[in-house]
């Protein structure tokens, strides 16, 4: 039972962990989405992530997304330009705070946040078929989502 006080962990289950991790990333191929989609080619994980908010929070001004995504401004601006050129976003006016920019998502763009969502469900589908029941779909579930809540 947990006292509270963090242990720290030793350097054998570091590298253990650490290793496990990549062999995860490498095999789903996370780093490169366009090994499990033409359409997904060259986007970046930011990029993708940007998408995402957008479409989940048509309002959501840049100052927020910096905030939700922990990256300073000049990031954004970089990441909001290569995405304009890509024809997926246009920079608009907010609705609720003029003074601000918003984004909104072109065609393009929502049909690339569709894609990435169909990739994400199939690796999902994936990792899911490499356990054994729902037990262990279970603890998995509950492992990441503790992991999850101490990175937040």
């Amino acid at each position: 039972m947990p006292t509270g006080e963090e242990t720290s962990p030793s350097s054998t289950q570091v590298e253990v962990i650490s290793d496990l991790l990549h062999q995860i990333t490498w095999g789903i191929r996370l780093d490169q989405l366009g090994t499990w989609s033409k359409a997904l080619r060259g986007m970046a994980q930011l990029d993708l992530h940007i998408l995402k908010l957008i479409a989940e929070r048509p309002d959501i001004i840049l100052k927020e997304i910096c905030s939700e995504l922990h990256i300073p401004n000049s990031t954004l601006t970089s990441a909001i330009n290569r995405l304009e050129e890509r024809g997926l976003l246009n920079r608009v006016i907010s609705h609720r705070d003029r003074r601000s920019y918003g984004l909104a998502l072109t065609t393009k763009g929502w049909e690339i946040k569709a894609e990435h969502d169909r990739v994400d469900q199939m690796i999902a589908t994936k990792v899911i078929q490499a356990l054994e029941g729902d037990e262990e779909v279970t603890t998995l579930t509950t492992l990441l989502n503790k992991i999850v809540q101490r990175f937040e």
